[in-house]
């Protein structure tokens, strides 16, 4: 990635737009999802996902993180 043109699609090399989504679970969980998809061909590559819990001792707050996911290919 350089000169601003931001992640591109494996698919079609059109640039991704980076969008996130949020929803409820059961009681009182919600999970964030992060990620880059192609506004063209759908294609998705996701960057992390957060899941936040309510327990009677506070919040458990899950995070995984996708790796590899910006790297572009190196030419010979």
């Amino acid at each position: 990635m350089s000169g601003g043109e931001g992640v591109k699609c494996n698919k079609d090399g059109n640039v991704m737009v980076f969008t996130y989504e949020s929803e409820k679970l059961k009681g009182d969980q919600v999970r964030v999802f992060l990620y880059y998809k192609c506004p063209v061909c759908g294609s998705r590559r996701d960057i992390e996902e957060t899941r936040v819990e309510r327990s009677d001792r506070g919040f458990i707050v899950t995070r995984r993180v996708y790796t590899g996911i910006l790297r572009e290919p190196v030419s010979t």
